[in-house]
C-alpha cells in the first residue's frame, strides 16, 4: 500500500551546529545561541547533516558521525522544530526565544503545536525544486537541558530554584523542544532548504 502524506507545513529555517552551544565560562556552563550557523541549505547523510559554506568549506554539525566533538547516541543525527512552539516558548519566555533558538536544524511552519503522536514515526520531506521525496525516521523527542533551560527564563546568571527548573524542563519537553531523526533504511543522502514540505508519513 503506498504511504499517505499529510502536510505539516514548509521549511523556514535551516541551520546547524559547527560546536556546541554550551560553553564553559569561569562562573559555569551557559547556552549560546549564538554558536549556531544559519545555511541556505542542509545535506542529510546517513552520518548526519553538513553543508558547504559560501567559501567551498565542508562544514559538519557536532551531532554528525564524523564530527571530532560528536558525544552523543547515533539516534540524533537530525533535529527538528515547529514555528508553533517558538511562539508558545516566547508568549512564556519573552522575544528572545526566535526561532531555532533550541539549537533544531530545521525548522517547520506550523500553526499548532504538534506532539509525539501527531508526529508518528516518519516524516517526508519533499524538494521544491525537484519534486523529490525523502524520509526521515523519528527516533524520539529532544529533552531539554538544564542549561537550555536557564536560557530560556533568562536565569543563567542567577539559577532557577529546583522546583522552577522542574516546571521549565516540563514545558520545554515532549517535543516542544524538539525532535530528533535519522534517516530511513536504504534512504541516500539529501537536500533540503527553505521553501521544502514537510509531511508526516502514514
Amino acid at each position: 500500500m503506498k504511504d499517505a502524506l499529510t502536510l505539516l507545513g514548509k521549511i523556514t529555517v535551516t541551520q546547524l551546529q559547527p560546536d556546541g552551544l554550551i560553553i564553559e565560562t569561569p562562573t559555569g556552563e551557559l547556552y549560546d545561541p549564538s554558536r549556531l550557523m544559519a545555511a541556505s541549505h542542509l545535506v542529510l547523510t546517513p552520518q548526519g547533516i553538513e553543508t558547504i559554506s559560501p567559501e567551498g568549506e565542508r562544514i559538519l554539525d557536532i551531532h554528525h558521525l564524523e564530527h571530532p566533538g560528536k558525544a552523543y547516541d547515533d539516534d540524533d543525527l537530525v533535529c527538528i522544530g515547529f514555528t508553533s512552539h517558538y511562539a508558545a516558548m516566547r508568549e512564556r519566555f519573552g522575544a528572545h526565544m526566535v526561532d531555532g533558538a533550541a539549537g533544531e536544524n530545521i525548522i517547520i511552519d506550523s500553526q499548532k503545536e504538534i506532539w509525539p503522536d501527531e508526529l508518528g514515526q516518519r516524516i517526508a520531506i519533499e524538494n521544491n525544486q525537484t519534486g523529490q521525496v525523502s524520509f526521515l525516521e523519528v527516533t524520539r523527542f529532544a529533552a531539554p537541558c538544564a542549561e537550555f533551560s536557564h536560557f530560556a527564563a533568562h536565569s543563567q546568571d542567577t539559577r532557577m530554584p529546583a522546583k522552577e527548573l522542574k516546571d521549565t524542563l516540563q514545558f520545554l519537553g515532549n517535543g516542544r523542544r524538539g525532535f530528533l531523526l535519522v534517516l530511513g533504511d536504504g534512504q541516500e543522502s539529501f537536500t533540503v532548504q527553505p521553501g521544502d514540505l514537510v509531511y508526516t508519513v502514514s
